[in-house]
């Protein structure tokens, strides 16, 4: 008896091990967190993180979560997309401009009931300049940390003056 007991807490254990997948989803940015930015032409994002390598975001006491570089970029892309056209402010005609975007690097640590995230990722302007950042992020859910930390480099981006100066030439 006292071994089968021990043999169904084992397994139960176990239950909570292992890798599963993360699917990054948009966390909605607050209405004025992004400043206004004034742009001159149309404007496109580019996902320009070829790697489809599965790469583990997150691992603790024996649980993973793991995700593609190439699927965490495309959703800064999308989400990069939908904030530029909430928050634009077309000065003139002008050149079409492309951005190409590329995570390069996510992961979320758990610090006693708090999750803290950073990301690196790059900006490669059409104009051949290429902006390398580094971002953090914070939340007391695990979810939010990470699909949170994806848009605070969005909300970064839009914050550096040479992204700025980019698009309103």
């Amino acid at each position: 008896m006292k071994t089968r007991l021990l043999f169904i807490f084992g397994a139960l254990v176990l239950q909570g091990c292992g890798t599963m997948a993360y699917t990054p989803e948009e966390w909605q940015i607050k209405e004025g967190v992004i400043p206004r930015l004034d742009v001159a032409g149309s404007v496109s994002f580019e996902n320009g993180q070829t790697s489809t390598e599965p790469t583990i975001v997150y691992s603790y006491g024996g649980s993973k979560l793991q995700t593609t570089y190439n699927a965490i970029t495309a959703l800064m892309t999308n989400q990069a997309g939908k904030e530029l056209k909430k928050n634009s402010n077309p000065v003139r005609s002008g050149q079409p401009k492309k951005i190409e975007l590329k995570v390069t690097m996510l992961e979320s640590t758990y610090i006693a009931f708090y999750w803290k995230s950073t990301m690196d990722y790059e900006a490669k302007l059409g104009n051949g300049q290429v902006i390398k950042r580094h971002v953090n992020h914070g939340s007391g859910s695990l979810y939010q940390d990470l699909n949170g930390c994806i848009a605070e480099g969005v909300i970064d981006m839009f914050r550096d003056e040479k992204v700025k100066a980019y698009l309103s030439m």
